[in-house]
């Protein structure tokens, strides 16, 4: 199904689908992380099932920064995209990690997504986040 679609992605998250919440309402930290993290609007389409340059499997690269599918409606994409999801988060395709002094975490974007579960109550979370330049998607035609 996924196999030929084409996705376009975009820097600008809707966090408010999990949590509705104004930015002005945000708290300072995090109303400057996100006005810098939308100062550049970024658009370009990727494929939804990309080859893995390593290791050469099929991945569904989607996520929250997907706007909608080339070439299907809005709601025909948010279908589509609903759908996938659900597969990406069944359980059996998850982890969850429990956290111990000295942990370190360390994932493949390309073929992961990740989602911090606020559940660290009033305790100290320090996020270092790094993106490496890479390869461009290609998808199973090698486009």
């Amino acid at each position: 199904l996924a196999d030929n679609l084409w996705a376009v992605h975009t820097n600008v998250y809707d966090y408010a689908t999990d949590v509705d919440r104004r930015l002005e309402e945000l708290a300072d930290t995090e109303r400057e992380y996100r006005e810098e993290f939308e100062s550049d609007y970024y658009e370009t389409e990727h494929p939804v099932v990309r080859v893995h340059p390593e290791t050469g499997k099929r991945v569904l690269l989607l996520g929250q920064f997907v706007k909608h599918f080339v070439g299907l409606s809005t709601s025909e994409s948010a279908t589509l995209f609903n759908l996938f999801q659900h597969r990406i988060t069944k359980l059996e395709n998850t982890i969850r990690w429990n956290w111990q002094l000295g942990d370190l975490a360390i994932w493949d974007n390309r073929a992961t997504q990740h989602y911090a579960v606020s559940d660290y109550d009033d305790q100290y979370r320090r996020l270092n986040r790094v993106t490496l330049a890479g390869d461009i998607p290609v998808d199973i035609h090698g486009r």
